[in-house]
Order: C-alpha cells, then sequence, then structure tokens
C-alpha cells in the first residue's frame, strides 16, 4: 500500500483528502499544530512546520512518502500584504524544503495552487493562459508553482478556487459565513463585481485522487464548471437553504477597501480536467445541495 503524506491535513482541504484517501492509501496527515484535528479517523499524524528546514528533512526521511501532497498554505489574502515573510516562509519556502528534503526518494509532489495567479482582467482561464498575479499573495503562489516546475519530481499542480466545505476546527469560508449570516438574520454585503468558479472541497479531493490514478502530471484547473459572481452565488446559497435573500446587498468591491487586490473574474475552463479522467465537478447548484447535506449532518 502506498503511503501518502499530507501536508495541511488539519485544513478544510486537508480533511477531505484525508477523508478520501484513507481507505486505499496509508495516510500519514501533517500540519503546523500539534493537535490532530482528525484524531477521530484514527490517521498517523506528525507536526511539522514546513518553514523549518530540519524538522521537513526528518520527517520525510524518515516517512519517506510515495505520495505528497502539499494542502498547507497562507491564505489570508489581505494577511499576505501584512505580514509578507510569514507568507513567503509558508508559500514558498515551504516548498522548497519539501522538494530539497525529497530528492533522495523522489515522491509524487501534488500541490494545491489558486486562481489569483492571473489577474482576473479576462476570465475562464485555461492553463495553458500567462498568469498576472497581483498582490503578495498571488506572486507567492506563482512563484512556488515555478519552484516545482523547475525541480526534479513528478508532480500534479492543482489551482483551484473560492474552496468552501465543513471540517473541524476550520475557520469560515463564504458559504459557511453566508449560511450562518442569514440564519441569524444579518445583513450582509456581498460584491457583484467579483466572478469566480465555486468549488466544493470533496470534488476537488476526488479531483485529486483521479488525477493521480490516472497519471495525469502537470498543471489542472479544478473547480465547479460554472461561473458565477459572489453575489449571485451567495443568492444561491440562500436559495438552497431557504433562507432570505432579501438580506443579500450587492456592493462593489472598491466600497470594501480591501489591502490585497482581487481578481474581477478568475472563472477555470476546466476541460484539461476532463479529457485526462473523465469526470468533472459538479455544477454549483448541485454541489450546494450536496454541501446542505453535509452541513445538517455535521449540526445535528
Amino acid at each position: 500500500m502506498q503511503t501518502v503524506l499530507i501536508f495541511g491535513s488539519n485544513g478544510l482541504l486537508g480533511q477531505n483528502l484525508v477523508r478520501r484517501f484513507k481507505n486505499h492509501y496509508h495516510v500519514l496527515g501533517s500540519s503546523v499544530e500539534q493537535d490532530n484535528f482528525l484524531e477521530a479517523l484514527k490517521v498517523e499524524y506528525r507536526a511539522v512546520d514546513l518553514t523549518n528546514r530540519l524538522q521537513t528533512r526528518r520527517l520525510l526521511e524518515d516517512v519517506k512518502p510515495d505520495i505528497i501532497i502539499n494542502a498547507a498554505a497562507f491564505t489570508d489574502v489581505d494577511g499576505c500584504e501584512e505580514h509578507r515573510e510569514i507568507c513567503w516562509g509558508v508559500n514558498v519556502h515551504a516548498i522548497e524544503n519539501i522538494l530539497e528534503s525529497s530528492v533522495a526518494f523522489k515522491p509524487i509532489l501534488i500541490h494545491i495552487s489558486t486562481d489569483y495567479v492571473f489577474d482576473g482582467e479576462d476570465g475562464l482561464y485555461r492553463e495553458i493562459d500567462k498568469p498576472n498575479p497581483r498582490g503578495n499573495y498571488a506572486r507567492s503562489k506563482l512563484a512556488a508553482e515555478n519552484i516545482i516546475l523547475s525541480g526534479s519530481l513528478e508532480y500534479i499542480i492543482v489551482r483551484t478556487q473560492v474552496l468552501y466545505g465543513m471540517g473541524n476546527k476550520v475557520r469560515p469560508n463564504f458559504v459557511t459565513w453566508v449560511v450562518k449570516q442569514l440564519q441569524e438574520g444579518k445583513t450582509i454585503k456581498v460584491v457583484t463585481d467579483q466572478i469566480g468558479s465555486p468549488t466544493y472541497a470533496p470534488d476537488l479531493a476526488e479531483a485529486i485522487v483521479r488525477l493521480l490514478e490516472n497519471e495525469a502530471y502537470g498543471l489542472f484547473h479544478v473547480s465547479s464548471p460554472d461561473q458565477i459572481s459572489r453575489y449571485d452565488f451567495a443568492r444561491k446559497i440562500a436559495e438552497v437553504f431557504e433562507l432570505d435573500a432579501s438580506l443579500i446587498q450587492p456592493i462593489e468591491t472598491s466600497e470594501l477597501e480591501q489591502k490585497a487586490p482581487r481578481p474581477r473574474n478568475s472563472s477555470f475552463k476546466i476541460d484539461k480536467l476532463f479529457n485526462y479522467t473523465g469526470w468533472e465537478p459538479d455544477s454549483v447548484e448541485k454541489a450546494l445541495i450536496r454541501f446542505r447535506k453535509e452541513y445538517r449532518e455535521y449540526y445535528a
């Protein structure tokens, strides 16, 4: 049985990856926290700070995994503008440490990247389109991609966006935030001029498994096949959860005065994913219906 080491296993995607991989692979989870958020799944866990070169080397030389999935990242986009050294350490130097520590045993590396590598001026981006990152987070994620491209490991780079789902002790995401606010009868303001392709975390985990098992190496975009504004997405969430959509007020991005630039339209074309796997994630509506079931079970 192959060993899969999942960095960032305590996060939203990491937890979904552990659940999806654990029945067919020997899974080892790892995050910076000392506690294993998925202890109930009885998976082996090792705490590690990926920005620490020695810690990373010791873990990898001890485990020698067949597959490494790097789902660890500093994803606070505005925080990356304030804490540039931390951003670069987690998003870039960590990849350098992983690659340097893996040369001897040559695992397959799966790395999670982002739509933010694009400036968002066009939308419906394909893998062959030229990146133009704006902001420190975006630049750090593209830098990590380029380091992997110049390395010696077989790799799968997966770009995704607007990730949502449920997990133990994970921070709120756009969908859980909208649901909670509307359930509490609170008015929320949501931008009309940011368009993307939301991604349900279990679908992203499924895509990664399918790419790996099809030996589909290289760069892939993974998201729902739809493009939708944040405002319309919020209204769709309200519809699926049977909540009051009148509480959702439209605004424009300029009104938020955010520190980091946001892509105006970073939606994906996911033809390459389908061509290599014969599968694609659910539509926005179908995925939200599945998420509603998961959400209600989580709080039952």
